[in-house]
């Protein structure tokens, strides 16, 4: 239960992710640098370790029945973001005042196996939870009421033996000017936040609250001005008897921008890049890029031809990509030292590379 509740709070934080539709609020094609300053236990800022966010306008194309803004993001140090590579997608869609944003967890079912894995509740499966809420949810809802709180998702589950309920929320608050390095900006701000209860033997319990405070400027060049995570403290009850968790926060702000030509954004063909680092241990990111939307499967093998595990196996639209190979997840642990190799397969394309484990 520990274990669910840490990891848990994990995947809220990172699900917070936002992105641009060309309109009034997402503008098109641009490229935003933030400052992203992480908070101590009592939310001050560290500002020793300091770093960029940047995220990257891509393409536009129908994703899960909506025409969909797609855009790369990635986080490295000042020193090297300009070469780091772009590390996930992110999916926005814009219907009338509503701001859609797509819920995925990506990166996150290695996280979610290896919960699986410890087997807390053989007839609970947090991939599959996570898996079914997989979907379009009006993040942003710009005539909403000022100080008017609405749910996104509400899901009433069991875990063992107490009664689980996960809900995500929004509330509108009152329009706020922001003035940073680029100007003065009139923002509208929202305030996001996923919560777990638990029903326990009677009594309903808080036991993790994750808030993301957005400031959003309308206009023709920009979109989030700044971002706020709190560092969150998690006080589980008694029962469980461990000592409270803190799990950092961050602050996003000092938002550059930058206009990007579109034939710079699609990849020219299909290719598959050496991972790194190589040899790893335990794990290694692989980047691929495909130049239209198509199907695309990667995949781990032993030099004697043995499937070890699927990393894609969907839809891709065109786009840069990198998904990280764990030796430790759930379904691949233990993996001696040894080759093996990672394949990329689409329609029209096949490419097999080595790589090594170096334990």
């Amino acid at each position: 239960m520990k274990t669910f509740l840490f990891i848990s709070s994990i995947i809220i934080i990172s699900s917070q992710l936002y992105s641009q539709q060309g309109n009034e609020y997402f503008p098109p094609v641009i490229e935003y640098t933030y400052d992203a300053v992480p908070l101590d236990s009592l939310n001050n800022p560290i500002t020793s370790e300091m770093f960029k966010r940047r995220d990257l306008f891509a393409d536009v194309a129908e994703f899960e029945g909506k025409l969909a803004n797609i855009f790369l993001t990635k986080e490295a140090p000042e020193d090297s973001i300009g070469i780091y590579p772009y590390m996930d997608s992110l999916f926005f869609h814009f219907d009338g005042t509503d701001g859609f944003e797509y819920f995925q967890i990506g990166d996150l079912e290695g996280f979610l196996r290896d919960l699986d894995s410890l087997e807390i509740d053989p007839n609970f499966s947090f991939l599959d939870l996570f898996r079914s809420i997989q979907d379009w949810y009006s993040v942003y809802r710009f005539n909403e009421p000022i100080n008017n709180a609405y749910n996104l998702l509400t899901v009433d589950t069991t875990i063992i033996i107490f009664p689980t309920k996960f809900e995500y929320n929004g509330e509108r608050f009152p329009d706020e000017t922001i003035i940073n390095q680029m100007g003065s900006f009139d923002c509208k701000k929202f305030l996001l936040s996923w919560n777990i209860s638990a029903n326990l033997f009677g009594n309903w319990t808080d036991l993790v609250t994750t808030y993301d405070t957005v400031w959003i400027a309308p206009g023709e060049e920009f979109w989030v001005v700044q971002e706020h995570i709190p560092t969150n403290h998690v006080v589980l009850p008694a029962i469980f008897g461990i000592d409270p968790i803190s799990i950092p926060g961050v602050f996003y702000g000092d938002v550059t921008v930058v206009s990007v030509d579109d034939e710079q954004l699609i990849p020219d063909k299909i290719s598959l890049e050496q991972n790194y680092p190589n040899p790893f241990n335990p794990s290694t990111n692989i980047q691929y890029k495909i130049n239209s939307r198509q199907f695309v499967s990667l995949k781990i093998y032993d030099v004697i031809g043995n499937e070890i595990a699927t990393l894609v196996n969907e839809e891709k639209p065109a786009g840069v990509y990198e998904i990280q190979f764990n030796s430790h997840a759930g379904g691949v642990r233990n993996l001696p030292s040894g080759v093996y190799f990672y394949q990329l397969e689409t329609s029209s394309f096949i490419k097999t590379k080595k790589m090594i484990l170096l334990k």
